[in-house]
């Protein structure tokens, strides 16, 4: 009885690591990676969603990371001279 019930122990427990990888690798190669997304975020939502089919990001939350990227790389007035008096 003891070697049934850790036998199953370990079958559980290789169960569950295998699942766990599996969840981690799907993650990981669904996701583009973030420098690549960065670029790719000036694209229209329509050719983003050919590049990336499988991404979930619907057409609000996209013109909402656009907006958000181009007011964190607006350049400030100060490095542009002409506006410098």
């Amino acid at each position: 009885m003891t070697d049934l019930a850790s036998y199953v122990l370990l079958l559980f427990f290789l169960g569950l690591i295998i699942l766990g990888l599996y969840w981690w690798s799907r993650k990981r190669l669904g996701s583009e990676p973030t420098r690549q997304r960065e670029t790719d975020i000036r694209l229209t939502y329509k050719r983003f969603k050919e590049l990336y089919p499988h991404s979930r990001i619907t057409y609000e939350e996209y013109k909402k990371l656009q907006a958000e990227k181009a007011f964190k790389r607006a350049i400030s007035s100060e490095k542009i001279r002409r506006m410098v008096r």
